[in-house]
């Protein structure tokens, strides 16, 4: 079985009778489960435990339905079993049980009913309240809409710059939520990361509901786009080659464009964020060589919070940031796109004019708003190793592609001619889908010669990136 880092934040919270309670007597499940060198998470709220029970689901997870948590407690004793019902019909079991070392936390041991067994340890700890939900009234009584527009699939950077994009295009979606009442909006549009658009509804980033609830409460509606399902993707987590990775920006461009039409948005007010994938989205959309081509001149995003971005392989020479209001959230200890690239990119940034300030939170990992504690991810994907070549990272000159300070080295580590490259590009981006293909084509040569799997991922810091992201966008497009 492949390695496997699982987080359940359950919908128990999301339901109307829990709108509005302060959650008094609730408890947060973390256990780690181990075989051999595999691995995953639980990790569970539990809202209420009542007569010294507590039962959590029905759910579905690694493509299994009907799971059910089940707790009791018995003295200074408990109990949790956990029953899946899989597709095939078969059903397992995974039990846990452990002692009260004090009246607030138990540690837990356990394992799971099939060959070969997993083992399990963890703790059952009791905690105010979930740690970042609050009454969620206003996104009950919030609008959704779902968008669908015609974007494009860009290849790289050049042929967005040169225009040439609008040769393929796309059918792609997203998700309005606007307030009950009110015109003149501001909207932040929030981008995903290599997960996919299941990261909306994923019920291990409880932090989303916390974030939409706090910027409709302040009239902010939030328009979350779908960069995977248009294109036949699910993910690019072991595969960046599957989406282009300027694909992010470019929906997020066209989206501004079909916003400035929607009779309760003002386009004037729009923010953008995303972590990762979703990071450089955030990021690349407010590049003037991105922006005015697509936009033109006058239009720009307000306010763009770009989290762990990767300013590694996605920067300019030169950046011309927009007068935009920017804001970089990066995690100290990221090994998946490290801080230090954007750190540097936002001081270039800073020199061309740009409005920008750097957040980096120390011990921070990558994905760190994840209600799991940070863990490995062995099949996600990074090129730190491509940093022995390239010490300051991939750059692109002006026009969006290679620039030509490396082409030396692409030509002794990749055996490529930039050059030659380039017009294939060019003549690729005259055709449908060909720009696309030719991109899966670089990214292969490069992943072979200096692409690595194996980050940490997570680290439950949803509540403190709610209390950076809000107060951000309320102070920049109100």
């Amino acid at each position: 079985m492949k390695k496997i880092i699982t987080l359940i934040i359950l919908s128990l919270f999301w339901t109307n009778t829990l709108i509005a309670e302060e959650y008094p007597n609730s408890w947060k499940m973390d256990i780690l489960c181990k075989q051999g060198k595999n691995e995953w998470y639980e990790s569970a709220f539990v809202v209420n435990v009542e007569n010294n029970e507590f039962s959590l689901g029905p759910f579905n997870r690694w493509q299994n339905k009907n799971i059910k948590f089940k707790g009791k407690i018995k003295g200074n004793k408990i109990k949790i079993s956990e029953s899946l019902t899989f597709k095939s019909g078969g059903r397992e079991n995974i039990n846990y049980s452990g002692e009260f070392i004090n009246d607030k936390e138990a540690i837990l041991k356990g394992g799971t009913s099939w060959n070969p067994p997993w083992k399990c340890n963890g703790r059952f700890f009791k905690v105010n309240r979930p740690p970042h939900f609050t009454p969620l009234k206003y996104l009950s009584e919030a609008s959704e809409e779902i968008i669908k527009f015609t974007s494009y699939n860009p290849g790289i950077p050049l042929t967005i710059i040169n225009g040439s994009y609008v040769n393929s295009p796309v059918e792609v979606s997203g998700k309005l939520i606007l307030p009950k009442e009110g015109k003149n909006l501001p909207v932040v549009v929030v981008a995903h990361g290599s997960g996919g658009p299941s990261s909306f509804t994923s019920p291990t980033q409880s932090w989303r509901n916390d974030f939409r609830n706090q910027l409709l409460k302040n009239n902010i509606g939030i328009f979350e786009i779908d960069n995977f399902t248009g294109r036949g993707v699910k993910s690019t987590s072991s595969n960046q080659g599957k989406v282009s990775i300027n694909a992010g920006e470019l929906d997020a461009l066209v989206a501004y464009k079909i916003l400035d039409q929607h009779p309760r948005v003002n386009a004037k007010k729009l923010g953008i964020t995303g972590l990762s994938r979703g990071g450089n989205a955030a990021n690349m959309a407010v590049e003037k060589k991105f922006s005015d081509v697509v936009l033109g001149e006058e239009n720009y995003y307000k306010a763009s919070l770009p989290m762990a971005s990767d300013c590694f392989n996605v920067a300019f020479d030169k950046p011309t940031p927009t007068p935009t209001k920017i804001l970089f959230l990066l995690g100290g200890a990221d090994d998946y796109t490290l801080a230090k690239f954007c750190v540097a990119y936002a001081e270039k940034m800073k020199k061309a004019g740009g409005d920008v300030e750097v957040i980096v939170k120390e011990g921070w990992h990558h994905d760190f708003y994840n209600d799991a504690p940070a863990s490995n991810c062995s099949n996600c994907v990074h090129f730190n190793k491509c940093e022995i070549y390239a010490p300051g990272g991939w750059v692109m000159n002006d026009d969006g592609f290679i620039h030509e300070k490396q082409t030396d080295i692409f030509k002794e580590v990749f055996n490529m001619d930039i050059k030659k490259w380039r017009e294939k590009f060019e003549k690729a981006s005259t055709k449908p889908e060909a720009a696309n293909k030719l991109y899966k084509k670089l990214y292969i040569k490069i992943y072979k010669k200096c692409g690595e799997r194996g980050t940490t991922n997570g680290g439950d810091h949803g509540k403190e990136t709610v209390e950076i992201a809000v107060p951000f966008f309320i102070n920049t497009l109100k």
